[in-house]
């Protein structure tokens, strides 16, 4: 159950089981299946190359709706890889901008320090 990792989230995988199944047993022979394709699948996944993330196992046995995830409810989707390259990319963007201007502001005080030199030594 959910003692096991006390103060660490559950994955969507134990999440469904938690949400799923008590001490008396699953909620329906639905939800049990569900729960055995996707520890099939994962279980698939781990032992070959091209392994699925835990979030992509969970869409691929549960399906997928903009914004509702089954099993879970409404509410943000977790970020695809998609995503994440793009905000990546993004920062990526944005350092070697914020490096630019660095170079240029150090550039500019250094012409600065050595006109001030040049009027001190005159």
């Amino acid at each position: 159950g959910c003692e096991e990792h006390e103060g660490v989230d559950p994955d969507r995988i134990e999440f469904y089981k938690n949400t799923h199944y008590s001490s008396e047993g699953w909620s329906s022979p639905e939800a049990e299946t569900i729960y055995n394709e996707i520890r099939n699948l994962r279980a698939r996944s781990v032992s070959e190359e091209n392994s699925m993330t835990i979030d992509e196992i969970a869409d691929n046995v549960l399906g997928t709706r903009s914004g509702y995830i089954k099993a879970i409810g409404y509410g943000p989707k977790p970020s695809t890889i998609k995503t994440t390259k793009r905000r990546t990319s993004e920062l990526e963007d944005s350092l070697r901008r914020a490096k630019e201007d660095i170079a240029i502001a150090q550039h500019n005080l250094q012409e600065h320090l050595n006109a001030a030199k040049v009027v001190v030594a005159n």
